[in-house]
């Protein structure tokens, strides 16, 4: 069976259901956007000023039309990277939007530049168990209100798996889908019908949105565009304090845009997510690696689950400023935790998701490799169980050589490319390397080598140029 790690019984799940619905319905929440607020009160919904109170016959009528875990399909600009939701099987997934990186021949922290992101990106394009890009850095040396457009730029430009990135409002979208019609030498319209984009739409907690990105989830649902839907309340400080109180605030708010999403367009694609996490009452530091966020990645993903959606969480956003030994329990502690439940893992970024590590890609790389393997189902059949294998090795014999180990040995066992398994001696004779000095040195190899670019020099100045008309309208 596929094994599975519930914080929440199906009774408690509906309770939160309903709690989020009665938030919905007798609080409400803020919609500061005239076309948002014309389709609600147009649908039945409770408009005061830009307050909206949703009934709960809207919330149903947007669950059963909002597309299901087997019909959702995150589109790569090369098809061998589509991603499918029929099955869970957890994939790493590149969080966006740090400022900073560690240099990766200094090893100093620095803020993040275009040519950062390039070759971030060029790297997770070549790593096989990174599934989807995006910008990991913001870049820090362009135009600041402009700093999505560069972005989508230059993942676009290095990419050709799905890339997942900031949507500043409308007009952002309708650019980045100009960006890759160019890249794909096709049309608007033939991008569309395999977008091998989405775009990031964050509430405001506690039960607001802002102007420019509700502006981006329009555009994107009427576009059918697909949307990383996510609210990321702090306990205690934008939500309540206790799980069960956060988890019900988080849905509803999750759960109003997804009945916006389909007001304006039935069948509008999204994945479901969340960043609720906790902060430290003494300091006020933020956590995206404590235990309360590992069990909130968790039970978020239940009432996504719920709901039949595809589910993204962010669990592997480490507290740590370095990559030690803080770095892997962290990654470890809720990374596992997530991987039960999640289709989608953002990683690959450490203090607070403000800084990336280019070492840290193939170390997140390693990584979802293991979790992959400790969720994946236990198959018990005869073949699994090998009576026949045991009555040939026998009493006291051994299976090292035995036909059925051969045939069997690489389904069954997780074999690790940096992670250190051998004994001392060996290791000892090899160098004494660390998981860290491994990845480093098959980053520095991968910058000394990048590959061949995906596009032309004309192709980039045309993405290019979309950028700049922007800055210049």
């Amino acid at each position: 069976m596929k094994p599975t790690l519930k914080y929440l019984s199906d009774p408690e799940i509906e309770i939160l259901h309903k709690s989020s619905l009665e938030i919905l319905a007798n609080i409400g929440i803020r919609f500061p956007h005239p076309e948002a607020l014309e389709l609600f009160a147009a649908a039945g919904a409770t408009v005061e000023d830009d307050v909206v109170k949703i009934p709960s016959g809207l919330v149903d009528k947007a669950l059963e039309t909002v597309p299901k875990r087997d019909e959702l399909v995150l589109y790569g600009r090369d098809e061998k990277h589509d991603i499918h939701f029929t099955d869970h099987t957890p994939r790493l997934s590149c969080m966006t939007m740090a400022v900073n990186v560690m240099d990766p021949f200094t090893g100093e922290k620095r803020l993040a530049t275009d040519d950062d992101l390039a070759k971030l990106t060029s790297i997770a394009d070549q790593l096989p168990g990174i599934s989807v890009n995006g910008g990991l850095v913001t870049p820090q040396d362009v135009p600041g209100a402009y700093n999505d457009w560069y972005t989508w730029a230059t993942t676009i430009k290095n990419t050709t798996k799905h890339i997942t990135g900031g949507m500043l409002g409308a007009q952002c979208v309708r650019d980045a889908v100009k960006m890759c019609a160019l890249a794909m030498d096709c049309s608007e319209e033939k991008v569309l019908k395999r977008p091998p984009i989405s775009g990031w739409m964050l509430t405001l907690p506690p039960l607001s949105h802002d102007l420019e990105s509700l502006d981006a989830a329009i555009e994107m649902a009427k576009l059918k565009i697909p949307m990383m839907l996510s609210s990321g309340p702090i306990m205690g400080v934008t939500s309540p304090v206790t799980i069960a109180g956060t988890i019900a605030q988080t849905n509803a708010e999750i759960l109003a845009v997804i009945v916006l999403t389909q007001l304006v367009n039935s069948g509008a694609p999204l994945v479901y997510t969340s960043f609720a996490r906790s902060t430290n009452m003494q300091s006020g530091d933020i956590s995206m690696s404590s235990p309360e966020f590992g069990i909130l990645k968790a039970a978020m993903g239940q009432m996504g689950r719920h709901y039949n959606l595809p589910i993204r969480m962010p669990s592997m956003l480490r507290d740590t400023k370095i990559l030690d030994a803080q770095a892997g329990f962290e990654t470890g502690m809720v990374g596992s935790v997530a991987g039960y439940g999640a289709d989608l893992m953002d990683s690959m970024q450490l203090d607070m998701d403000l800084v990336v590590d280019f070492p840290d890609l193939v170390f997140c790389n390693e990584c979802i490799g293991a979790v992959e393997r400790l969720t994946r189902e236990v198959v018990v059949d005869e073949s699994t169980i090998a009576v026949e294998a045991i009555e040939q090795v026998g009493i006291g014999g051994e299976f090292l050589s035995n036909a059925h180990t051969f045939q069997n040995f690489r389904a069954n066992l997780w074999m690790p490319k940096i992670i250190e398994r051998r004994n001392w001696e060996v290791w000892e004779q090899q160098g004494k390397l660390s998981v860290i000095d491994k990845a480093t040195t098959i980053v520095h190899e991968m910058l000394k080598n990048p590959p061949a670019k995906l596009l032309t020099e004309e192709v980039e100045a045309a993405i290019d140029k979309i950028v700049l008309d922007a800055q210049a309208e």
